[in-house]
């Protein structure tokens, strides 16, 4: 049980961490000063999800959930081209993160049981 503590903590210091990056890209491309918790959310429901299935080898998720990415950014209309490549940036930017982070999760998760090892040869 403690491995799984660990995890635990460590995906909430992974996220603490994400949410303050995702702040600092979005001040860069969009001079955004406030703190979008519900984009926040957003983006952990999204590594959630592609954690669960990555772990479960469900590796066709990473395509749904692509879909998905792809089918609510079509939605988007910037005014210039200025505008669009900074959207675009940082949507990319975000996604690649957040995908990557998932995959880590998954990595983490499926590793569980060198971890406990681990852990029980510290104590």
């Amino acid at each position: 049980m403690v491995a799984g503590g660990f995890i635990f903590v460590l995906i909430i210091v992974c996220e603490i961490v994400l949410a303050f990056l995702f702040s600092v890209i979005a001040q860069v491309y969009y001079q955004k000063t406030k703190i979008d918790f519900k984009s926040l959310f957003k983006g952990f429901a999204e590594r959630m999800f592609l954690t669960l299935f990555l772990f479960n080898d469900l590796a066709s998720a990473l395509t749904f959930f692509s879909a998905l990415k792809v089918a609510t950014r079509l939605k988007h209309n910037e005014t210039s081209d200025i505008e669009s490549n900074k959207f675009n940036d940082y949507y990319l930017v975000g996604n690649l993160l957040s995908v990557s982070v998932a995959l880590f999760y998954a990595f983490v998760l499926s590793q569980h049981g060198e971890i406990q090892i681990l852990i029980n040869l510290r104590h």
